[in-house]
């Protein structure tokens, strides 16, 4: 897979039955963790995934001191009623206005595409909102193809 970021504006992340787990403050090992359980979970309750793996991450502020916070995210072919804590779940979600980077790579090195967001922004004297939705497309040996999100501020 070359190594390619390409950019788009005024995109639209459209998200259908998504049931999700909130992380605080976590490592790699963390997420990878509440993924396999929030899979284990779908399994369990017989429900059918549907797309890629979203991560929506969001820094916050608390006591003057950055916080990251973390969703871990799928899409489902079926609604739920209700859900248990830790997990959440939302019938539809709508992120308008974003800056599109569409990431070809290594997937160590996916923190450039949301590098790129940020010069792209600035240049263009874009303003966005402090969070981003990154979209696991596919990821193969070669490297991963993913989609990255920024919504701007209207």
């Amino acid at each position: 897979m070359a190594n390619e970021i390409e950019i788009a504006e005024n995109k639209t992340l459209k998200l259908n039955r998504v049931i999700f787990r909130e992380l605080r403050q976590q490592d790699n090992n963390e997420v990878q963790k509440a993924l396999y359980m929030l899979s284990s979970f779908i399994k369990s309750k017989k429900l059918t995934p549907y797309g890629p793996t979203i991560v929506h991450s969001k820094t916050i502020f608390e006591n003057m001191r950055p916080i990251q916070i973390t969703r871990i995210m799928v899409q489902l072919r079926e609604s739920l009623e209700s859900v248990n804590p830790p997990y959440a779940f939302e019938e539809s979600i709508r992120v308008e206005n974003c800056i599109l980077a569409r990431y070809r790579g290594d997937a160590a090195r996916l923190q450039i595409a949301y590098g790129k967001i940020q010069v792209y922004a600035f240049e263009k004297d874009i303003h966005l909102k402090d969070e981003m939705y990154t979209v696991l497309i596919e990821e193969t040996p070669s490297g991963l193809l993913a989609d990255v999100f920024a919504e701007t501020v209207k």
